[in-house]
């Protein structure tokens, strides 16, 4: 009753006596006087505790001699204050829902009343904090770094000023995954140099883990692989109780040696044997799978193993249905099948549908994958598909250089007239950028 409602402990009384068709007298009875009911109904007297367990009681009561209510459904708490109903109603409905969330459109409602709950009510530091740690997790898995990283600030703002030096640890960490995809490395370590001294105190192995992952990734990112993979192997000598981050590691350790392309002694074995134990571990995650899967074959495709690449890379579409690696999937099979002379024209055009289809666009996949049809279409001579590529690749701006000169050059020779006007559309492009 009145769940998606906050009111005054007041207004409730006078609108479940009503609903029971109750008199100020019959609730008042043997409780508090007739005068008692009519300023607590007004809002002239608070309720104390024990005068609200005795309310409910009555309202349960009548309920069952009424039939009119199971003598249940009004619990305890019926008669809390404001701003205990605004607590529950933060951390049991939008908290919940915000969960449940996938569009930003819908989060970005629910966050903006959650935040006028936070401004009207005394909310408790600590659900202000897992709000603002949402946030930052759906922004980052949106792909908006920016906005993660103030809801961070928020979060580290409160985590700071009541001296909760856990939450304040992990914000940072957050705060330094955020900076990789930003590409700011330098920004990335210094967050992860502010939680590594704050856990000095804390000695949590957890947030040991976390910041040791941390440092690995940005090195990664950062081509420094021969570094990402030393505080890889720090992290494999540790006992690893969560499957999830053991799962990150171990992908992780294996794309160091897939991304820098460079063997040494033992490394591609070492490399393949990584993949396979993830699967083993991962047996009934479907999205790792697929990727593990994925990233198998492109190691095996880098390095002349085009048959064991196209195995895999169908073994990863098989796991791939409807998950969010999908895009990725599709553009790394076309471009292993294309070597196996199958027609990958399919792939790539679902590939760059789901890439549209997302809140929000991974650009630079849309400019790969644009540009595979590209030399498709040029193959062909299909040149009405060729423009619709052409047009597309404008209309989304995205960086269209190399697509725009591989079509000046197609028409050098067959049509002046266009490769002139691609020639100086690249040149505009160039300027821009």
């Amino acid at each position: 009753m009145f769940n998606n409602e906050i009111m005054k402990q007041g207004e409730k009384i006078k609108r479940i006596r009503k609903l029971f068709h109750m008199t100020q007298e019959e609730l008042a009875e043997g409780i508090c006087s007739k005068n008692n009911i009519s300023l607590i109904e007004n809002n002239k007297q608070k309720i104390s505790s024990n005068l609200a367990n005795l309310f409910v009681k009555r309202l349960n009561k009548i309920a069952k001699e009424k039939r009119m209510l199971d003598i249940k459904f009004i619990a305890d708490d019926f008669l809390q204050d404001e701003h205990s109903q605004a607590n529950n109603f933060l951390k049991n409905n939008i908290i919940n829902e915000l969960r449940e969330t996938e569009t930003i459109y819908l989060f970005e409602q629910k966050l903006r009343k959650a935040e006028e709950l936070i401004e009207k009510y005394n909310i408790a530091d600590n659900k202000k904090v897992e709000l603002y740690k949402l946030a930052a997790d759906f922004y980052y898995y949106k792909q908006s770094y920016f906005k993660s990283d103030q809801m961070c600030d928020s979060g580290l703002e409160i985590s700071i000023n009541t001296k909760n030096k856990f939450e304040e640890t992990t914000l940072y960490i957050y705060k330094s995954r955020n900076y990789i995809f930003m590409e700011n490395y330098i920004k990335s370590l210094q967050e992860l140099d502010m939680a590594e001294k704050l856990n000095n105190y804390l000695a949590d192995d957890d947030i040991s883990v976390m910041i040791l992952y941390q440092r690995a990734l940005t090195y990664k990112k950062l081509g420094e692989y021969d570094v990402a993979l030393k505080y890889l192997k720090m992290l494999k000598e540790k006992y690893i109780k969560d499957k999830t981050m053991l799962l990150k590691i171990k992908m992780v350790y294996a794309n160091c040696f897939l991304d820098k392309n460079e063997f040494k002694e033992n490394e591609f074995e070492e490399a393949e044997k990584e993949y396979f134990e993830i699967f083993d571990i991962a047996h009934d995650d479907k999205d790792l799978l697929a990727l593990g899967y994925r990233n198998l074959a492109e190691l095996y495709f880098n390095n002349g193993k085009y048959e064991e690449a196209a195995k895999y890379i169908k073994d990863a579409l098989i796991y791939s249905y409807d998950n969010k690696y999908l895009d990725e999937i599709l553009y790394i099979a076309a471009k292993i099948l294309a070597h196996e002379n199958e027609d990958v024209e399919q792939y790539l055009l679902q590939a760059l549908d789901i890439c549209e289809s997302k809140d929000r666009e991974n650009l630079d996949l849309i400019k790969d994958v644009i540009n595979e049809l590209v030399v498709i279409y040029m193959k062909r001579e299909d040149e009405k598909k060729l423009m619709l590529m052409a047009d597309k690749a404008k209309a989304l701006n995205i960086n269209y250089c190399l697509s725009y000169a591989k079509i000046s050059e197609y028409y050098r020779g067959r049509n002046e007239e266009k490769s002139i006007y691609f020639s100086n559309e690249l040149i505009d492009k160039l300027k821009q950028i």
